[in-house]
């Protein structure tokens, strides 16, 4: 939930800056950038975790050492992809008509 609300109001925050004010459009745009940032923050966490034990191993058989590699990081993983799943709901929330959110 942090990851979603720190990265949500980031680009709430970089998108009212840029555009002078803050729409209903500008935020579901910018959220959807959160939500899009945070889903490659999580991608990459699990590839470099992958390449990372894959790299250990080799170097470990030249030498004649047995090594298993130690499995992915499922928090680090995880805790964005649950922040872009919620920031994704509230951009569906901002782009259904009848919600009433007429504050924004």
């Amino acid at each position: 939930m942090a990851a979603a609300a720190v990265a949500g109001l980031l680009t709430l925050i970089v998108s009212a800056v840029l555009n002078g004010g803050l729409t209903r459009a500008g935020a579901a745009g910018a959220l959807g950038w959160g939500a899009l940032i945070l889903g490659f923050l999580s991608g990459a966490v699990a590839y470099s975790q992958s390449g990372q034990g894959r790299i250990e191993s080799t170097m470990r058989a030249r030498l004649g050492e047995g090594y298993r590699a130690p499995g992915l990081p499922w928090p680090q993983i995880l805790i964005p992809l649950i922040g872009a799943g919620v920031l994704s709901a509230i951009v569906f929330a901002l782009n259904r008509p009848g919600l009433g959110l007429k504050g924004l």
